[in-house]
Formats: structure tokens, C-alpha cells, sequence
């Protein structure tokens, strides 16, 4: 995996996938595979080696354990930063700390925060 931005939009992505699914994901690597590179992802720079080699770990845990596809990285063919298309105007929640991708759209009035599953703290309010 390169270090361009378009490699680490794919670990985003996983860690995104991490955070919506981080109780069952848990349960299924026990805690041999889990406390360890999750500390890592959960406090870690998502700048750094150490960073991403935590999130391969359980990645290649999870693709081992028979989630299908892992967290959901994949190889790309070198460095770069492809372009993507525009993103859409949308108020939503993001990753208070910037390490995934998720993003929870508000949808009507006011609904509550979210919480943030690797953070443990609200996310963060994006208005478009």
C-alpha cells in the first residue's frame, strides 16, 4: 500500500468499517489479536507507520477470523493521489479525531450526537 492520499483514504475506510462494527469484530478476535494493534488505532497517528501497520493487523486478523474481505483494505497499484469526484454539500458527523471515515448524515431536526466507537467522545458536526 503507498503512502498517497488515495491509500490513506482505503485506511480510513477500514478504520471506518472498524468503528461501525467494533463490538462484533472484538468478540470474533478475542483479546490476543485485538488490545494490542486496536490501542494503535485508537490513539495512534494516522500519519504514521506504526498507524497503518496496526490496521493491517487487524485487517489480515479479521480476514482470518472469516470476515469476508478483512476490514476492507485492498492493494492499489503504487502511489497517488487519483482524483475523486466532488463531494456532495451534506451536514453530517465526522470522526471527532480524523482517523476513519465515517460519516453519519443528520438527517430532519436535531437528532442526537452520535458517539464516536473508537474515540468514546461525541463526533463532530459538519455543516456542507
Amino acid at each position: 500500500m503507498g503512502d498517497g492520499a488515495k491509500a490513506l483514504r482505503v485506511y480510513e475506510d477500514a478504520v471506518e468499517y472498524l468503528c461501525r462494527n467494533v463490538d462484533a469484530v472484538r468478540e470474533l478476535l478475542g483479546p490476543a489479536l485485538w488490545e494490542a494493534p486496536f490501542a494503535v488505532v485508537r490513539l495512534g497517528d494516522p500519519s504514521t507507520v506504526e498507524w497503518r501497520d496496526a490496521v493491517r493487523e487487524l485487517h489480515l486478523a479479521a480476514e482470518a477470523a472469516g470476515i469476508p474481505g478483512g476490514l476492507g483494505l485492498s492493494s492499489t497499484m503504487g502511489v497517488g493521489d487519483w482524483p475523486s469526484a466532488p463531494t456532495p454539500r451534506s451536514v453530517g458527523w465526522v470522526c471527532p479525531t480524523g482517523r476513519c471515515a465515517r460519516v453519519d448524515l443528520r438527517e430532519g431536526a436535531a437528532p442526537d450526537t452520535p458517539t464516536c466507537a473508537l474515540a468514546g467522545r461525541a463526533m463532530r458536526l459538519v455543516d456542507g
